[in-house]
């Protein structure tokens, strides 16, 4: 996976982040709706719906269930996708347990998402 960082940077709405992340991973609408279980036709509307008009707003367990069938965080669905190297506001501890045991960026920012 490319830094997501640099692959969601701009992306405006859900709907562009989500389109973005399927022509990454080669998947069609037909292959998130499978792997997601969300309708095609929603996520149609979701991808295709224009910045000025971004009125749809998935529920929580929509983008969970779209960002567990693209490899992503709700959080980076919402455009919260932060650079690996920006470790300074993550809990005490974490950047070193990060560096130390060689934790893939994707999971890192999960964790550093993780409030108690």
């Amino acid at each position: 996976m490319p830094d997501l960082y640099k692959l969601l940077a701009g992306a405006p709405t859900v709907g562009e982040r989500i389109s973005r992340l399927l022509q990454f991973r080669q998947m069609t609408l037909g292959d998130l709706n499978r792997a997601s279980g969300v309708a095609k036709g929603y996520l149609s509307e979701l991808v295709n719906e224009a910045e000025e008009t971004g009125k749809r707003k998935p529920s929580a367990e929509t983008l969970y269930a779209i960002g567990e069938a693209l490899g992503v965080s709700v959080a980076d669905l919402l455009g919260r996708t932060r650079p690996i190297d920006e470790m300074t506001d993550w809990p005490a501890g974490l950047a070193d347990y990060v560096r130390a045991h060689n934790v893939p960026p994707e999971e890192a920012r999960m964790l550093a998402g993780i409030s108690a």
